[in-house]
């Protein structure tokens, strides 16, 4: 029997300028067509049964290897195809290298690269994770297509402008020092070891002197001691142990910490390096947890960005704990904060913190403060009284209203009534007194009896009176005086003035004011009073006085 031959369509990305195609044997050139591959060029070193994806520098060399066969003069007008083998893994290890290219380098958008690879007949076959058991959790080359898109708008990659190829190839071997850049806050690398106190070997000092110079400020260790921490804390690196368990996942509660120690740092401007005992598993569920905290990736662009970036990261169950929990990260960026109490844990800083259980604790601590200076002020007012006690402090509201004075407003003033000004003239003196006061009808009645003047007849006034008014006024009544109540028939302390205001009052004038002061009850509080013959303002009708009182139309005199 013949081996069956496996053909697989040629896939067109864009016309007659780049094409994806699998052959078993190497195909010819022709007069449209140049045929290109880095199968063996660019290889992927397994860890176990993994098999890619190629990792950023495999990518930048496959953009170089590009860009030179499209330059050359032989090849113009010509379409370009880069091939595989018609293995599975093979052509998704090259499907995914190109577009990523075409995502990062020509600002292709995911759609757009994703179209001419879907639904593929033969499929493109997933990427599993780097441990020894099976894989039961694959990463598509659309997850990888969406993670570089969101790296590059979220400005954690530059593959253009910003990428050191050699620095990258040389510090991710192991003796090197085993790290890499994941982003601009952290670095992945596997502990360090010694053998002995005080003897740091080649990797370690490399790893001591870049940390150095790219300003890490925070260095979480998450496996068991394998060197000692104070290489680290005596170069000005602060150094946490956040340990578990190798293989497994953290808690939610380790995740709260290390976000927020993380975020402590950042908003310092420093970087953190994190490792466990390879820095792969371990150290991939922290920084993962960061990414979707921060970036908003969801798992599987997440995990794709870091094995992007450091090939093997996140493994077996931390996929799936990283799925499971990715909307609760996502979700801590709007319902967590920093709290403001250190944590001993992480070296004194701040972790992460309920918002809702943040605030009301901020509430209770201000209650509190506001409470003890209350307290204080008390006790300094407390201390300044007892030490001079002739000191008048304002009460902290107002003062009630006595018993008698508040009946005596009653029966006064139907309604609370502010003071208003009033007049009346002194018999000793003969001058004119003004007070503020509030209506009172009895005090008046008092004040007119006891007044000479009040009981004259209402002949011609002075003439220094002649073009003035004289106006009731009314006063509280002393309390060394004896009051005197004198009953009204009227209820209210409107008073009707019947006197003309334009000129002196006739003789029978006079005799009907006299009658009615004979009949009416509160004739005595009436007192006529005569004007110049000026020009008056105003009708004849007499005016309607509120409050007990005769009110000038204006301030001048007529």
């Amino acid at each position: 029997m013949g081996k069956n031959r496996i053909e697989v369509p040629l896939i067109e990305f864009l016309k007659n300028k780049i094409y994806l195609g699998a052959y078993d044997s190497t195909p010819i050139d022709t007069r449209d067509y140049v045929y290109f591959t880095v199968e063996d060029a660019l290889p992927y070193n397994s860890f176990h049964l993994d098999f890619g994806p190629l990792n950023i520098g495999n990518l930048y060399r496959f953009a170089v290897v590009l860009h030179a066969i499209f330059n050359e003069d032989s090849n113009q007008g010509k379409a370009v195809v880069l091939y595989s083998s018609t293995c599975p893994k093979q052509r998704s290890n090259a499907a995914c290298l190109l577009c990523c290219y075409l995502i990062l380098l020509q600002d292709w958008s995911p759609h757009q690269v994703l179209q001419p690879i879907s639904q593929c007949i033969p499929p493109f076959s997933g990427f599993r994770d780097a441990g020894y058991s099976n894989s039961d959790y694959e990463i598509t080359i659309q997850d990888i297509v969406y993670a570089m898109w969101r790296a590059k708008q979220r400005d954690l990659i530059d593959i253009k402008e910003n990428f050191n190829l050699e620095e990258y190839e040389q510090y991710e071997r192991v003796d090197q020092g085993d790290f890499n850049i994941i982003s601009k806050d952290f670095i992945a690398f596997a502990s360090p070891q010694q053998k002995k106190p005080g003897i740091i070997n080649e990797p370690f000092k490399k790893v001591l002197r870049y940390f150095q110079d790219a300003n890490v400020q925070l260095v979480v260790r998450l496996n068991s001691h394998l060197y000692d921490s104070k290489e680290f804390t005596k170069r000005g690196i602060k150094h946490i142990d956040m340990i578990f368990d190798d293989g497994t996942c953290p808690t939610l509660d380790y995740v709260a910490k290390f976000i927020g120690a993380a975020e402590c740092i950042i908003q310092k401007g420093g970087r953190i390096a994190v490792h466990c005992k390879a820095g792969l598993g371990r150290t991939g569920c922290l920084i993962g947890a960061h990414l979707i905290y921060t970036h908003g990736f969801t798992a599987n662009e997440c995990i794709a960005y870091m094995r992007m970036i450091r090939p093997g990261m996140v493994v077996g169950p931390q996929q799936h704990w990283l799925y499971l929990h990715q909307n609760d990260f996502r979700d801590w960026r709007f319902t967590m904060c920093l709290d403001n109490r250190p944590c001993e844990l992480i070296g004194g800083l701040n972790a992460l913190c309920n918002y809702d259980e943040f605030k009301s604790r901020m509430k209770e601590a201000r209650r509190k403060v506001l409470q003890q200076q209350q307290q204080q002020q008390i006790q300094k007012a407390n201390s300044s009284f007892g030490a001079d006690s002739s000191i008048s402090y304002t009460p902290s509201r107002r003062r009630k209203i006595s018993g008698a004075l508040a009946s005596k407003i009653q029966v006064a003033v139907p309604i609370e009534s502010p003071g208003q000004p009033r007049k009346y003239v002194d018999e000793e003196s003969n001058e004119e007194i003004m007070i503020n006061n509030s209506d009172d009808e009895n005090t008046m009645q008092d004040i007119i009896h006891s007044s000479p003047r009040a009981n004259t007849s209402t002949s011609t006034p002075k003439k220094e009176y002649a073009s003035e008014w004289k106006v009731l006024r009314s006063i509280s009544n002393n309390n060394q005086q004896p009051m005197q109540l004198t009953k009204t028939t009227t209820t209210t302390t409107t008073r009707t003035i019947s006197t003309t205001l334009s000129s002196s009052p006739s003789h029978e004038q006079q005799q009907q004011q006299q009658q009615q002061q004979q009949t009416s009850p509160t004739s005595n509080l009436i007192i006529h009073k005569s004007r110049s013959n000026k020009p008056r303002i105003g009708s004849n009708s007499s005016p309607r006085v509120h409050s007990g009182g005769i009110r000038k139309l204006s301030g001048k005199k007529y």
